[in-house]
């Protein structure tokens, strides 16, 4: 299905909120970003409430900001120069006829239409036409002055025991609807399909709140090439019926406050179809670490793992691949994933200028193929990696994806995320990788080869902890572009494993095999001296010049380890490793002196891993002793 027809649908089933304002998390103020707005209204920012008894006269008037929800028109709806009202709320320039005698006589004309025997609509009325509200502020020491001719007005009209709120009056907004839409006659079909009754040219804003003018359909541009060329004018370029434009707008702009993501200009939205209210348990922008509280251990199908993800992605040495495509498939979980079973859609929205707003990636997924596709990336960038617990309060090891969020961190080296520029590589970041984890695409070079550029560069870094955290992310990334071109070339056979391959014999893998064991090693010499966290090692301290020339470099830094050697008695184990190491080289390999391949990361990584468990065992084997 189409994104409006989706839109149309996810509106019939939440169409019983539309118009009740939710609370804010902790239930102490009503948050109206996250209302659905009814048909015919919109929303208003107000900074005047005026209080009002039947007769329309002034009981208080207080200053106080606050966003409501009002009736509009399609022209009050989306006014720029143009003075159109609004039918009940609006701006003060509207309500007094101090400071707009003209405007003050269109909005009275436009309430008297539609108000009828209704008694807050009618003191409203009464107040409006025959007090001025400006005037009568200084009874209540309240200063009003020609910079408050843009405040909006909020009416509450008290009547004995009744409840005085006008703006969230369902009775009122029900009158409104039924003014606005009542004696229609069908004129065929919209270009979505829809009934058309009413065909609307003004369509509404503020879809994504950090572009408010920002509109997702237009056709007021008739001098350009908006629709010239195909269409003799915009009524037939955008056939598009009022009720229908507004549930869609008014459907999206509730996803986006509810379910969106946003960054810069950007919004991301990923939700239910069948049930949009609940928020999707799985959600892509996160690392494989943020899965664990999702599921419990009540486990009870033989084929289930022992482990739930909680412990498995903590867990070392485990089948990763096996258990995590068990638990997500739903073994022991169908419950907590029966929800991904509906269909999924994602929506990325984004300005293109300040005044247009673009859909700029859309998917709907099928019933399982939401899970199977974030399945298949964390299986393929599983990767050993570190995720800091704010609960623990510490730097926690698991295997899994990393979250975007540290992808973008690990490709943008900047302190600074509140500058435009990272904010503009942040969302373009986000954007590529959802269409490579739902569209098949490959991982984005510039993403790919930032990180390695990166993380080749250790004393670029403040901390070795921040170095370590980045080198693993940019091996995971790695590690599933290599599995992602062997699956295109259809060589499963040469898809790269997160431990140690000890038959390898790639000659970038191999590179970093030996510069993780110089590494180790050295480190291992300062650590017996006491010395270890003083100063970096030679490897690391070389590590760019070795990626732009190995054969070279590594004679430089094996000279550099003989006083290690020495102190070490020659360290025969560590030779012998090296030697095991050399013995892999093709012909030719170790003396050719090109730029190393991002491969040469992976065999970093696995080679130093594997040199700290053997590290470990002997360390628990000497204790035990």
């Amino acid at each position: 299905m189409s994104l409006s027809n989706n839109l149309l649908l996810i509106n019939e089933s939440v169409h019983n909120a539309a118009g009740k304002i939710p609370r804010s998390g902790d239930g102490s103020t009503l948050d109206i970003r996250k209302a659905l707005i009814p048909p015919g209204h919109t929303t208003l920012p107000t900074l005047l409430t005026l209080g009002v008894n039947e007769n329309g006269e002034i009981l208080r008037l207080l200053r106080e900001k606050q966003t409501i929800v009002i009736p509009c028109t399609e022209s009050s709806m989306g006014r720029t120069i143009k003075p159109v009202p609004h039918p009940l709320f609006d701006q003060l320039q509207y309500l007094d006829l101090h400071f707009d005698k003209e405007k003050t006589s269109m909005y009275l004309e436009q309430l008297a239409a539609w108000k009828g025997d209704n008694v807050k609509l009618n003191a409203i009325y009464r107040c409006v036409s025959e007090h001025s509200i400006s005037e009568e502020a200084a009874r209540f020491n309240v200063e009003i002055t020609e910079k408050d001719r843009k405040a909006g007005v909020c009416f509450e009209v008290e009547i004995g025991l009744q409840n005085s709120d006008v703006s969230n009056d369902p009775d009122i907004q029900a009158q409104w609807i039924s003014y606005l839409y009542h004696d229609r006659q069908k004129k065929g079909k919209d270009m979505f399909g829809e009934d058309l009754y009413a065909p609307i040219l003004n369509f509404p804003k503020k879809i994504v709140s950090v572009n408010g003018n920002a509109k997702l359909l237009s056709a007021n541009d008739s001098t350009n090439f908006t629709y010239r060329g195909r269409f003799a004018s915009k009524e037939e370029a955008l056939q598009v019926d009022g009720e229908t434009s507004q549930k869609i707008h008014s459907t999206l702009q509730w996803l986006v406050n509810n379910h969106g993501t946003i960054t810069d200009t950007q919004a991301i939205v990923i939700c239910s179809v069948k049930n949009p209210n609940e928020k999707p348990k799985l959600d892509p922008q996160e690392g494989s670490y943020d899965f664990g509280s999702l599921f419990s251990s009540d486990v009870d199908e033989p084929e289930a793992p022992r482990n739930d993800i909680a412990d498995a992605l903590t867990a070392t040495n485990f089948q990763y691949a096996q258990v995590f495509s068990k638990v997500l498939r739903g073994y022991g979980n169908a419950n907590k994933l029966k929800k991904h079973a509906d269909p999924m859609m994602i929506v990325i929205l984004d300005a293109a200028t300040s005044g247009r707003l673009s859909v700029t990636y859309y998917r709907e997924l099928s019933k399982d193929e939401y899970v199977e596709s974030i399945l298949r990336w964390h299986v393929d960038a599983a990767w050993p990696l570190k995720m800091y617990d704010k609960e623990k309060k510490k730097f926690v090891a698991y295997e899994g994806a990393p979250p975007f969020a540290d992808i973008i961190s690990c490709a943008y080296d900047v302190s600074d995320r509140s500058s435009k520029a990272y904010k503009r590589f942040a969302k373009n970041t986000k954007k590529q990788l959802i269409e490579c984890m739902f569209g098949g695409e490959s991982l984005p070079r510039f993403i790919l080869d930032a990180t390695y550029h990166r993380v080749t560069k250790p004393m670029g870094y403040d901390a070795p902890g921040a170095w370590l955290r980045d080198f693993e992310i940019a091996c995971s990334l790695w590690k599933k572009h290599y599995i992602d071109d062997a699956r295109k070339q259809n060589k499963q056979e040469d898809t790269i494993s997160m431990y140690l391959e000890p038959t390898r014999n790639d000659r970038d893998y191999l590179y970093g095999r030996l510069l993780a064991l110089a590494d180790r090693f050295e480190n291992g010499v300062l650590y017996k001296q006491g010395i270890s966290d003083t100063r970096p090692t030679n490897a690391v301290k070389l590590m760019s010049n070795f990626v732009a020339k190995p054969f070279t470099t590594w004679g430089t830094l094996w000279k550099q380890l003989m006083p290690y050697l020495k102190s070490a008695n020659g360290a025969p184990w560590f030779q012998n490793s090296v030697d095991e190491v050399m013995a892999l080289f093709k012909e030719g390999d170790f003396e050719d002196n090109r730029a190393l391949s991002p491969l040469f990361l992976l065999g970093y990584s696995c080679q130093r891993r594997e040199s700290m468990r053997k590290a470990q065992e002997a360390s628990q084997k000497s204790k035990e002793n």
